[in-house]
């Protein structure tokens, strides 16, 4: 049955890249109006570390080829943007398994009415564990903390999110969004790992209202379902959270909303209930020359582990021109995990990591990519840390 699954996730990544020229394009409409970018990159990878373990460990090498695509699409309703990759890494070491991880995102809106406006938000990935897959790039899911859990460089995941939203204004000053977000993770060779199949709903709802040109409040409340496949460890969360955004510059939005936390847990035992404090807290800066993303959060987050978790996260991607032909780009995710109610020694953990990067333009279209990336990660229950330095070189050709 796993065989299956993974079969029909890699056939649903390589449909969904298929299929990206077309999303919201009626065959009226020339496909001219799309922007595609394909991409196609070649390099080389060396760890020291690769399954972050704090046993004895051997360096690891191997090469990489990835096949990407951009697409983006605007008009005066509506607009579309969606990334797909598919990336294959061989390794000279026969204790790491080759990989093959792929994905695809998707963002698109469109207005159906002066005062109503439809949203879908999708993704689609196959990857491992044992190292953060490419996909999304910028900030990413912070809801998403299972990288690093399992050292198993043979641990396969499907991972599947879909969220439709709807906008409504209510008056030229207050609206309301209505979102459904629907979570499916699947692993694949997980035997001994302890990971769980897991499925998360989420309802969200929001008022907000804009006090000024630059200053707009919000209410939202959240319910959220999490249903690990074995263990009984069942969730219900309920949150409400207030909220503030303001637009510093025309290049400079922030925002941050707090609330309180009512989980129910469900175990074989019986059943429990944790309260907290939620929080999140976002920035972003755009110009010419540069682009920085950042999310400072405190959330109740699915998991791998077979549990639902209270993480902390700091998520953060910055790049910036520094000449004509040469880009710096810096990303960063720490994040602290533990359980709601007690320990548990295979979950309680920190996770740190760090990427510098330098693309550098060789020639119109052939890029020079190098990147150094270092992470570490923390189980409370063991006595120290687990490190690990990668370097990657490599080229990029747009096509």
């Amino acid at each position: 049955m796993k065989e299956i699954n993974l079969r029909k996730a890699r056939a649903g990544v390589v449909a969904a890249i298929a299929m990206l020229p077309g999303l919201g394009l009626p065959s009226a409409v020339p496909a001219a109006q799309w922007e595609l970018q394909p991409f196609l990159d070649l390099g080389a990878v060396y760890d020291d570390n690769i399954q972050l373990t704090n046993g004895p460990h051997d360096s690891t090498s191997g090469y990489f080829a990835a096949a990407r695509l951009e697409a983006k699409r605007t008009t005066e309703t509506s607009k579309v943007n969606a990334n797909g990759a598919l990336v294959h890494t061989a390794y000279r070491q026969a204790a790491v398994p080759d990989k093959t991880e792929g994905g695809v995102t998707l963002n698109a809106e469109t207005q159906t009415s002066e005062r109503g406006k439809l949203g879908l938000d999708g993704e689609i990935r196959h990857d491992a564990l044992f190292e953060t897959a490419t996909i999304p790039r910028g900030t990413g899911n912070v809801r998403d903390t299972d990288v690093g859990l399992s050292t198993n460089t043979q641990v396969r995941r499907d991972y599947r999110t879909l969220q439709p939203s709807w906008n409504w204004l209510l008056t030229e000053l207050s609206a309301v969004r209505l979102a459904v977000r629907l979570t499916d993770a699947n692993f694949s060779n997980e035997a001994g790992t302890g990971l769980v199949d897991y499925k998360e709903d989420l309802l969200s709802a929001t008022y907000s209202r804009q006090l000024n040109p630059k200053d707009d409040v919000s209410v939202t409340t959240n319910v959220v379902r999490y249903r690990p496949a074995t263990g009984g460890n069942d969730a219900d969360t309920r949150q409400l959270l207030a909220g503030v955004g303001r637009l510093f510059s025309e290049t400079v939005r922030g925002s941050i909303a707090a609330g309180a936390s009512r989980t129910k847990l469900g175990s074989p035992t019986g059943e429990d209930t944790a309260s907290g404090l939620v929080t999140t807290a976002s920035l972003r800066q755009t110009s010419e020359l540069e682009t920085l993303e950042g999310v400072i959060s405190r959330d109740i987050t699915p998991s791998g582990a077979g549990q639902a978790l209270r993480t902390d996260q700091i998520r953060l991607y910055w790049s910036r021109r520094v000449s004509a032909q040469t880009e710096f780009v810096f990303e960063t995710q720490l994040f602290r995990n533990r359980v709601l109610e007690g320990s548990n020694p295979a979950i309680d953990r920190r996770y740190v990591e760090l990427v510098p990067q330098l693309r550098w333009q060789w020639l119109e279209n052939l890029y020079v990519v190098g990147s150094f990336r270092y992470r570490q990660q923390k189980f409370d229950a063991l006595p120290g840390s687990a490190e690990s330095n990668t370097v990657f070189l490599g080229i990029s050709y747009r096509l």
